[in-house]
């Protein structure tokens, strides 16, 4: 089959990167952004480097309609979905009472309800195209509770969990669905000088998203129903089943706030 990978989020950062590693397999794209140039660029040199079909749709996924407009989009365009990323996503650093709470209003309509929306709208036309896949992209910040994270952290807790709950519904289905929980993912030059202020810890916990991209594509095609990438931020991830969690928020809180100061 034609088969087509819809990715949110795909225009730059670890959507890219995965966008690239699905290409190399010549899986055909649906790169959903917001609507800038990037997305557009990113689009076109896949597709030159490639020589796959690349679909775009630029759309601010905050808005209450637009999972079902991209549903439209895939339906009137006739794209055999088989992979679902969700991908798209916001966070910060910072005092809880130091953001506006439109800010959290938009954090959480990204992180949380386009995701719920787009998989509940697509699982009909993923069981139809089975086996099919499913990627969630959670965070390290899923598994811990971070302060100085609060929402971001409760909202990649939400999409961890809510994988491996609706993974077990699917089971026999034909579709898989995996929740990857990477540490750092060093994107731009801000976010790199950022871990830095951190620390050499928060360094050793970061990864390119080419990397990330890497093994998070290979542990979808595996049907994991959930993935660390790189042996040091799994080693990381094992504290929580052994430090006592009031413990654990003492050390990442005084952790984040050298970053906050």
């Amino acid at each position: 089959m034609n088969s087509y990978a819809l990715i949110t989020g795909g225009s730059q950062g670890l959507g890219k990167a995965m966008a690239e590693e699905l290409a190399q397999k010549q899986i055909n794209l649906v790169l959903v952004a917001l609507d800038s140039p990037d997305l557009y660029e990113t689009a076109h040199q896949i597709q030159k480097k490639y020589a796959i079909d690349v679909k775009v749709l630029g759309i601010d996924l905050t808005q209450d309609n637009a999972p079902s407009q991209i549903l439209e989009f895939i339906q009137v365009n006739d794209l055999p979905i088989r992979y679902l990323i969700n991908n798209a996503g916001m966070g910060y650093t910072g005092r809880f009472d130091s953001f506006d709470v439109s800010f959290f209003d938009n954090l959480l309509k990204l992180n949380v309800l386009a995701l719920t929306k787009l998989t509940h709208l697509f699982l009909p036309i993923l069981k139809h195209n089975a086996p099919s896949y499913i990627l969630n992209i959670s965070s390290m910040a899923g598994l811990f509770t971070m302060p100085y994270k609060t929402v971001y952290s409760a909202s990649k807790q939400y999409v961890y969990s809510f994988s491996r709950a609706l993974g077990e519904e699917l089971r026999g289905t034909g579709v898989s669905i995996t929740a990857l929980c990477p540490g750092g993912i060093l994107t731009n030059e801000k976010i790199i000088a950022d871990t830095a202020k951190i620390g050499r810890s928060a360094q050793i916990l970061s990864s390119t998203p080419e990397y990330v991209a890497h093994f998070a594509i290979k542990a979808m095609f595996d049907k994991r129903k959930m993935y660390v990438p790189k042996f040091l931020v799994r080693l990381y991830s094992w504290m929580r089943y052994i430090i006592p969690k009031s413990i654990q928020v003492k050390m990442i809180g005084n952790s984040l706030r050298k970053k906050v100061a």
